[in-house]
C-alpha cells in the first residue's frame, strides 16, 4: 500500500431507477423478498418456495439510498412512490395471510383493491421502525432466520442480534440527518404516510423498556395490513419524525452501553453480539473462556454506540484475541469448542475454516471501515494491509491477486467469487483512506493516508468519477506527516483556489461541480503541511 496510485470509476447512471424499483420488494410488515426477478420491479420471496426473513435486510436500503443521495445531491428520489411486495408470508414470518391468493398478485393492495403506492421514504421508515419494535426478551432485535451471516440460522424463537441493533440505532440517526437536510433544501415541511404507520411513531421510554409491549405494538401494526391497508394517508411534521427517531436510536445505544458490555478485566472489553436460541448470550469473558466475535463490534463502532474509550478497549481486545498474523488478520470469532447449534450451522465447521473463525475479508474490511469512521486511522489501515499482504503472498495465500472470501488457519485465500469485500474494500479505500465522498452532492474531501501510503516524493493519487465528471485528485504531503498531524494548506481545482478549505478537509460545492466542463478530467491538488 506504499505509493498508492489508484483509479476507481465511480458513478453508475442507472442507480436511481434501481433503487426505486428495488423498494418495490419491500413488503408492507418492514420484511422483503430475497430474489430480484427477470424484470425491473419484479420479485421473488425466497429461493425453493421457501420464506424466510434475514433480520439485517431492512438495514441496508437506506444505506445504499444514502450514499447515493450523498454522491448526487437528489433528495427528490425520497419521494418517488413504487409499490409493496405481497405474497402468502405476513406477520414478519410468522403467520400466512390465508386471504391472500395469486389472483390478488404480487403487489400490495388497499381495502378498495387499489394497488398501493408509497413514497421511497415510506419504504425506509416502515423497514426500520419495524425492525425497531421486532425484539426478543432481551429488548435486541430478533435473529429470525439469521442476520447478514446467513449461518447464524438456527436461532429463530429467542436468538437476538446485538450487532445488528446498533446498526438500526446508526440508521435511525442518519435518516433523521438526511431528513433534516431534505426540509432545509427544500423547505418541505410534512410527509404523506400510510395511515397505519402512525402505530409505529409511538414514543415512549416505559414502552421501550417492554419487549412485550413492542411486540404487541408492531403485531397490531402487521395485523392492521395483513391483506390490505385502509388506503388513507396522513401528514407529518418531519421535526416530529425527526425526533422520533432520534429517540428510539437514543435508547436502544443507552440499552446496549448498559447491558451488553463485556470487559476482559485489563484494557480490553467488547460488546456482547448475539442470543443464542435459549435465550443466553454468546459472548463472555469468565474463568479463561473468552467468547468474543467481531461483527457486533464492527457495528457499535460504525453507528456510533461505541463510545471512544469502548473503541479502544475494543481494538486492544480484537489485537489480543482475534488478531492472528498467520492466517491473515482478524478471525471472525474466537474458537467456541463447541458445535453450538442453539445459534448457527457456523460452528459445524471445524474452526477457522468459513464463518467459524476464519479471517473472513468481508467483516474485516468493514472492521476497517467503521475504524476509520470514527477517527481510528492506524487501527483501520492495520486491518487492510494485513489483508492486502496477505492475499498478495502467493507461497502462502495461493490464490492470483484479489480479496477472498476468507482465509483459513494458514492463510490460504477460499472462495475468490463469493465475497461482498473486495466492493466493501474500493469503497473504504476511496471514501475513507483517499477520504472522496459525496455530502448532498457537493464533493468533499479528507485524506488519511498514512505516511507509508505515499510516494518517495509525499504524493498520493486517486482518480474517479463523481457527478458525471472525471477527476484526478491528488493530494501532496511532502513531509509525510501523520492524518492526526496533517492539515490542508490550500487546495486547486484546475489550477484555481478552493475556498472551502477548513482543518484537513476541502469541499467542492454541487454548483461548482455543475459549472465544470463534461468533456475532460479535472484536477484537484490538496497541499498538506
Amino acid at each position: 500500500m506504499a505509493g498508492l496510485s489508484c483509479t476507481f470509476t465511480y458513478g453508475p447512471s442507472d442507480v436511481r431507477s434501481m433503487i426505486i424499483n428495488n423498494y418495490g420488494g419491500v413488503r408492507i410488515d418492514g420484511t422483503n423478498a430475497t430474489i430480484i426477478g427477470n424484470e425491473p420491479g419484479e420479485f421473488i420471496a425466497d429461493r425453493n418456495n421457501i420464506t424466510r426473513v434475514w433480520m439485517d435486510h431492512a438495514f441496508w436500503p437506506f444505506v445504499t439510498t444514502k450514499l447515493y443521495i450523498d454522491q448526487t445531491g437528489d433528495t427528490d428520489v425520497l419521494f418517488e412512490r413504487t409499490t409493496y411486495f405481497k405474497d402468502y408470508q405476513s406477520m414478519r414470518g410468522t403467520s400466512h395471510d390465508e386471504a391472500w391468493n395469486n389472483t390478488y398478485g404480487n403487489k400490495q393492495r388497499t381495502a378498495g383493491s387499489q394497488i398501493y403506492f408509497g413514497t421511497v421514504l415510506e419504504h425506509i421508515l416502515i423497514q426500520n421502525l419495524c425492525a425497531f419494535y421486532d425484539v426478543g426478551e432481551h429488548n435486541e432485535m430478533r435473529l429470525h432466520g439469521a442476520d447478514w451471516n446467513d449461518a447464524l440460522d438456527m436461532a429463530w424463537d429467542k436468538g437476538e442480534s446485538v450487532a445488528f441493533t446498533c446498526a438500526y440505532a446508526g440508521n435511525l440517526l442518519d435518516i433523521a440527518k438526511c431528513l433534516r437536510n431534505v426540509e432545509k433544501i427544500s423547505g418541505i415541511n410534512r410527509i404523506e404516510v400510510l395511515e397505519e404507520l402512525k402505530l409505529l411513531l409511538a414514543d415512549d421510554e416505559m414502552l421501550y423498556n417492554c419487549p412485550d409491549k413492542k411486540q404487541e405494538l408492531l403485531m397490531s401494526y402487521a395485523k392492521a395490513c395483513e391483506n390490505c391497508t385502509s388506503g388513507g394517508t396522513v401528514l407529518v411534521p418531519i421535526a416530529a419524525i425527526c425526533e422520533n427517531l432520534e429517540h428510539k436510536a437514543e435508547w436502544m445505544m443507552k440499552n446496549i452501553r448498559e447491558n451488553e458490555w463485556i470487559s476482559d478485566g485489563t484494557d480490553g472489553g467488547w460488546f456482547n453480539g448475539y442470543y443464542d436460541n435459549n435465550g443466553r448470550p454468546v459472548e463472555r469473558c469468565e474463568s479463561g473462556d473468552v467468547r468474543m466475535m467481531l461483527t457486533g463490534q464492527v457495528f457499535a463502532i460504525m453507528s456510533g454506540t461505541a463510545k471512544k474509550e469502548q473503541i479502544k478497549a475494543i481494538c486492544n481486545s480484537a489485537d489480543k484475541y482475534l488478531f492472528d498474523q498467520k492466517a491473515g488478520g482478524y478471525r471472525l470469532n474466537t474458537d467456541f469448542k463447541e458445535e453450538k447449534f442453539d445459534l448457527g450451522r457456523m460452528f459445524g465447521f471445524a474452526y477457522g475454516e468459513k464463518e467459524n473463525g476464519a479471517v473472513f475479508s468481508h467483516m474485516a474490511v468493514m472492521y476497517a471501515n467503521a475504524l476509520y469512521k470514527q477517527g481510528f486511522i492506524k487501527e483501520g489501515y492495520k486491518v487492510l494491509k494485513t489483508l492486502l499482504d496477505t492475499a498478495m503472498d502467493f507461497d502462502r495465500s495461493r490464490m492470483y491477486p484479489g480479496v477472498p472470501e476468507y482465509f483459513d488457519n494458514d492463510g490460504r485465500g477460499l472462495y475468490s467469487y463469493l465475497t461482498g469485500a473486495a466492493s466493501w474494500y474500493m469503497l473504504t479505500m476511496i471514501t475513507s483512506v483517499y477520504g472522496v465522498h459525496g455530502e448532498l452532492g457537493d464533493l468533499v474531501i479528507e485524506p488519511a493516508l498514512m505516511p507509508q501510503q505515499y510516494n518517495e516524493k509525499g504524493d498520493a493519487k486517486v482518480s474517479l468519477e463523481f457527478a458525471g465528471h472525471g477527476f484526478d485528485i491528488l493530494v501532496h504531503n511532502p513531509d509525510k506527516l501523520e492524518p492526526g498531524d496533517a492539515h490542508v494548506k490550500r487546495a486547486l481545482c484546475d489550477d484555481v483556489k478552493v475556498e472551502n478549505v477548513t482543518g484537513n478537509s476541502v469541499r467542492i460545492p454541487k454548483h461548482a461541480i455543475e459549472m465544470l466542463s463534461t468533456d475532460k478530467c479535472h484536477t484537484v491538488e490538496i497541499y498538506i503541511e
